[in-house]
């Protein structure tokens, strides 16, 4: 395994902590129904976001993944976040769905204003 520096959060809050690496994206691939479902995005988002979205939904498994396409094309199209009751699922849904709602321009002034404070909008 390959150790990478400053690859993650935890590394950047704590002390003595190292992170290594490992690439298991070859083995998580986006599956081909999850992939179908994320095709109605295109033209909703842009081809960034939509390349950002699918990325973020592999690692989950089959069913997972088409759950989470689905409720991104369901946001996309009604503004609706709908989540699935599994914390990992959630808590990548909660940021594609921060990320979606920056680019249609649904985020509160206070948030951007924070993200914009924080350094996180560059």
């Amino acid at each position: 395994m390959k150790e990478l520096k400053n690859f993650s959060t935890v590394r950047k809050c704590t002390k003595g902590v190292k992170v290594k690496h490992e690439n298991l994206l070859p083995e998580h691939q986006l599956t081909r129904l999850a992939e179908k479902e994320l095709m109605r995005l295109q033209g909703m988002v842009s081809m960034e976001l939509y390349g950002i979205l699918s990325y973020h939904v592999r690692g989950f498994d089959e069913e997972m993944q088409l759950v989470m396409a689905e409720n991104l094309v369901d946001f996309a199209k009604s503004h609706v976040a709908y989540t699935t009751g599994v914390s990992s699922a959630d808590l990548v849904l909660d940021i594609c769905y921060k990320m979606m709602a920056m680019e249609m321009g649904l985020l509160k002034k206070s948030v951007l204003s924070r993200m914009k404070n924080n350094g996180s909008l560059r």
